[in-house]
């Protein structure tokens, strides 16, 4: 069971709520009423200072793990840094194709195309960008005002060494790979959009520094706010309709702090393909994660968020209104990242019960859960 047809989820099918454009926006414009004013303060306090085990867990779901089961892919992927599954071979009679990154810091970021048993599909796809550090890919696919729309993000964020003030995401529409593909694919960047995070606050010269530990502005300049960030390092991101969040990744503490891009759309087939704006991320939430989060991806029914650390999947209901506005907003399971030889770099779903789990050494693991 490799599939559910890839039609109504965010990696498998993002656009499923293509047809209700009007209600997403209404949904948007009353977050935004709600964020001016007296009330937007008591409003974003109340969401930007959730504890940890303020995500109230909700209705319990059956996120039991049923079975494990781990494969190798093949050592000519050298740095494995985030898996996806093509939710255009999501079908009984199609050979099961999954995209897997490799860490380019410099150079060109390369994808790796893989069969369910882990072996290569051709030869590498060599996308035409100098990146800075790739991490997450994120595959796109869904019916838009009466087209098919498939595409790869590409995250191009990793800050590991705090020196990088710009991060970007990279649309790229590769074909679905063959093993007739034996020589390197040359793969064109067909929209770029650049971000960064909020800018940090001011310090108070007369305030006492207790340590290097930075705070930066959450939303602003309508509420003021400050939320405690140290570092600006981003190894998950989902698509989810049109919109595109990003999970803050921390060297130091132990929370994930989630930020939304604030585009129009996420489509390399839009016009605005030259559009030079830097859009600053806008916060929505930052919980205890206990470990940085490494990756994410949507369920392929649309209903579920898997959301990767080092130690913990947890798992968020996407079928509550609230998570329109805020995707981690209803917790329903929490699963220990099962031990392997490598760091988790990267998760999947296989279908709406399997996820797949990525490692830095070369393995991948299916998750089946009770439902």
């Amino acid at each position: 069971d490799l599939g559910e047809g890839g039609s109504s989820a965010t990696r498998c099918s993002c656009g499923r709520h293509d047809e209700s454009d009007g209600n997403r926006q209404l949904l948007w414009s009353l977050g935004h009423k709600f964020s001016s004013g007296a009330s937007g303060l008591a409003l974003a306090t109340m969401v930007a200072f959730s504890a940890p085990d303020a995500l109230a867990e909700a209705t319990r779901q059956d996120t039991s793990v049923v079975e494990t089961q781990t494969t190798t892919i093949s050592e000519e992927i050298k740095g494995p840094a985030s898996v996806v599954k093509d939710c255009r071979t999501d079908s009984p009679d199609l050979q099961t194709v999954y995209w897997v990154s490799s860490r380019s810091v410099g150079q060109n970021p390369t994808l790796y195309a893989i069969d369910k048993d882990g072996k290569i599909i051709g030869d590498e796809y060599q996308v035409q960008t100098r990146n800075v550090g790739q991490e997450e890919i994120v595959f796109v696919h869904r019916q838009r005002k009466g087209k098919k729309e498939d595409f790869i993000v590409l995250a191009d964020t990793s800050n590991k060494f705090k020196n990088r003030d710009q991060l970007a995401i990279y649309e790229i529409a590769p074909s679905v790979p063959t093993a007739a593909d034996d020589q390197r694919t040359k793969v064109d960047v067909e929209r770029e959009i650049d971000f960064e995070f909020p800018t940090a606050a001011q310090e108070d010269p007369r305030s006492e520094k207790s340590s290097s530990y930075t705070i930066p502005v959450g939303p602003t300049p309508k509420v003021s706010i400050q939320y405690p960030q140290e570092d600006y390092d981003t190894a998950a991101i989902i698509v989810i309709d049109d919109t595109l969040w990003a999970f803050s990744k921390r060297s130091l503490g132990s929370s994930t702090a989630l930020y939304r891009l604030p585009v129009d759309t996420i489509s390399p087939y839009v016009r605005e393909k030259d559009d030079k704006t830097t859009h600053t991320l806008e916060f929505v939430q930052e919980f205890g994660s206990g470990a940085p989060a490494c990756g994410a991806d949507v369920s392929t029914d649309g209903t579920r968020l898997a959301l990767l650390t080092r130690e913990t999947i947890f798992l968020f209901d996407l079928t509550v209104p609230e998570a329109k506005l805020n995707p981690i907003s209803s917790l329903i399971g929490r699963i220990p990242v099962p031990k392997s030889a490598g760091l988790p770099v990267g998760i999947t779903w296989d279908d709406k019960q399997t996820m797949i789990l990525l490692t830095d050494a070369n393995e991948l693991t299916r998750i089946r859960l009770g439902a």
